[in-house]
């Protein structure tokens, strides 16, 4: 009987001590996770641009450019730490970005961001990415045409393109939009580049006379090509669920304190006037985020 007590409480012992070693790693755990205060005391901040994304995340001379570039830079300059930039090209979709970028990693170095740039503030997106919250908006997104006056008179209606060729970035919503317009006639007329790049370049060479992206991105080519007549038009676009979308930050879901930091710093920046002064620089009309 006394072997079987000193057993019982020996076992006893262990729980107990095993509850409080569990308590002490939640508290723990708690008391530890603030990336803010992580972030701060490191002295750096590594933020995730996309690659190849003019206007606002690309390279000139080797050197990362554009609007959420220097965003970025001044969202850490805010927090007084370095700016890391994480550049690379998007993935298959956007939770696949949220994934890689935010709270997973990369499959070879595991790398991660603290805050990934430019991601669309759905509901629905950000509900489906537990491990990832979308706050910050700082931008609307609309889409529009870009198209060379002295080719193409006018442009009221995408039926325009059923006898005219259209440049599109390869599977993007825009290309998917194009691909199901019209019952499939605009199918012979749709050029596809790899890469917006590409896509700008057969508008720019004059090979193709227009260009669907985003209302941002046909701004800048707009003054990126003044050698071309080249109007920017948002004309009706049948079967489109939205035809605009907030802009915003995301952070994992255990950062919400530097989400919020961040999300202030947008503010002020939107209500002093330095994000309208940043998208002028490279001819993009700012429009406030609609939330």
């Amino acid at each position: 009987m006394r072997a079987i007590l000193e057993t019982l409480t020996n076992h006893s012992l262990k729980v107990g001590l095993g509850l409080v070693l569990l308590m002490s790693c939640v508290l723990a755990s708690q008391a530890t996770a603030r990336p803010l205060d992580d972030v701060i005391e490191s002295g750096e901040i590594t933020i995730f641009v996309y690659s190849d994304y003019a206007p606002y995340s690309y390279e000139v001379d080797g050197k990362p450019v554009g609007i959420d570039v220097e965003i970025a830079t001044e969202l850490a300059k805010a927090l007084g730490v370095e700016l890391k930039l994480l550049m690379r090209g998007a993935d298959e979709n956007l939770d696949d970005d949220l994934r890689v970028n935010i709270w997973k990693g990369d499959l070879i170095h595991r790398k991660v961001a603290d805050v990934m740039m430019h991601v669309p503030v759905d509901p629905e997106v950000d509900h489906r990415n537990e491990f990832a919250v979308i706050m910050g908006g700082y931008f609307q997104e609309t889409m529009a045409v870009i198209f060379d006056n002295n080719k193409i008179p006018e442009i009221k209606t995408f039926g325009r393109f059923v006898s005219q060729q259209i440049a599109v970035e390869l599977d993007t919503a825009y290309d998917f939009f194009l691909s199901g317009s019209f019952r499939g006639q605009l199918l012979q007329s749709i050029r596809r580049g790899r890469t917006f790049q590409d896509a700008v370049e057969l508008y720019a060479s004059g090979e193709v006379p227009a260009l669907l992206a985003s209302r941002a991105q046909t701004e800048w080519v707009l003054a990126q090509t003044p050698d071309l007549n080249s109007v920017v038009v948002q004309p009706p676009m049948p079967g489109m669920v939205r035809l605009g979308w907030p802009i915003g930050i995301s952070i994992k879901h255990d950062s919400r304190d530097l989400g919020y930091e961040l999300t202030d710093v947008l503010s002020e920046m939107q209500h002093s006037g330095k994000l309208d002064a940043i998208y002028t620089k490279y001819g993009v009309t700012y429009i406030a985020p609609i939330e």
